[in-house]
């Protein structure tokens, strides 16, 4: 008598009938393990260490998944390409992948007021959300008489 409920799944003869989604869950299950098991652990610095290790476990198991999303788009996106330059075709305007991506990509704010206003005191960098250019900078407590940039 075989000992087999000592091997491994994936190296058993049931293995083959396993569909490819199967085989992509038992894979995937150390990861979601290891995730689980982070979260359940005391860390220091929990929640920065956290999710930072988090969000790079949660990449590398949607990774299967979104592989073939991206190849789909890019090849839908030539596809696209090739039927607007050479057959006329208009595709309407929730299908329009290129078009989607052309504003994306030339997206600029036109009220310039709410624009974020990038402050450099030195070797402090940040950020500066406040509306009003006069305020005083709550780090360095330097009085701003407008625009630096």
């Amino acid at each position: 008598m075989h000992k087999t409920w000592n091997k491994a799944f994936h190296k058993r003869k049931l293995w083959r009938s396993v569909s490819k989604p199967g085989k992509l869950v038992y894979y995937m299950q150390p990861l979601i393990e290891h995730l689980f098991d982070t979260w359940m652990q005391p860390l220091p610095f929990p929640t920065l260490l956290k999710f930072i290790y988090s969000w790079v476990l949660i990449f590398f198991i949607m990774i299967p998944m979104l592989y073939p999303l991206l190849v789909l788009l890019s090849y839908y996106g030539i596809f696209q390409y090739a039927a607007e330059e050479h057959f006329g075709l208009k595709t309407p305007e929730k299908w329009d992948l290129l078009g989607a991506a052309a504003r994306l990509w030339h997206f600029e704010v036109t009220n310039r007021k709410y624009l974020l206003r990038l402050y450099a005191h030195g070797s402090v960098v940040r950020l500066q959300l406040n509306q009003q250019p006069e305020s005083f900078d709550p780090y360095l407590r330097i009085p701003f008489a407008g625009e630096l940039a």
